[in-house]
């Protein structure tokens, strides 16, 4: 799971380069990219909301792990309101919340549901080995393709890693690109 995430959010980065928003926008009516303008505003507001969107899914890593630990000992209302309380502590606990009902991530990830954040890791750590290549450069394209799609789950997914950074992963591009 700490790898499954990492095509897609790595692919989501594109839209954060300047030359790739105005190659893919346009305007629905007159077919005109988005101007440097809007473009510049986009990617200042990036990281808008990343501290935010950081402690929520920690909290949410903590009530996966928390719920298949210890749900057989205590009621499940009581779990997530707690981990709550310690880790979103920014705000109110709202007494009629029960997203933990319709946490849908809770079968399927089951307790893995802080793969989200480490393939978040993986992936930008790829992702600016890319954009140092270029974005469009069809040699890194190709190593991509050939290093870490291509192998699908046939090798460990660290040895993929590993084989397309030529070193162990790091969390520098992540801190960085959350704006810490």
């Amino acid at each position: 799971r700490d790898f499954v995430e990492l095509p897609s959010q790595m692919l989501e980065e594109w839209l954060t380069d300047k030359d790739i928003l105005k190659m893919v926008s346009c305007h629905y009516k007159t077919g005109e990219p988005l101007d440097d303008e809007t473009i510049d505003k986009i990617i200042e507001l990036k990281n808008n909301g990343s501290g935010t969107f950081l402690q929520r899914q920690i909290w949410l890593s903590v009530v996966s792990l928390t719920f298949h630990q210890f749900a057989h000992q205590q009621d499940l209302y009581t779990l997530f309101k707690n981990a709550y309380e310690e880790y979103v502590n920014t705000t109110a606990f709202d007494t009629e919340n029960h997203l933990y009902a319709n946490f849908g991530h809770l079968c399927g990830y089951d307790a893995k549901y802080y793969g989200y954040m480490w393939s978040k890791v993986f992936a930008l750590d790829i992702f600016e080995q890319i954009k140092e290549a270029g974005l469009l450069n069809p040699t890194i394209g190709c190593k991509y393709t050939q290093t870490i799609l291509c192998k699908g789950g046939t090798k460990d997914p660290n040895f993929l890693l590993e084989d397309f950074l030529g070193r162990k992963p790091e969390n520098l591009a992540f801190l960085k690109n959350m704006g810490l």
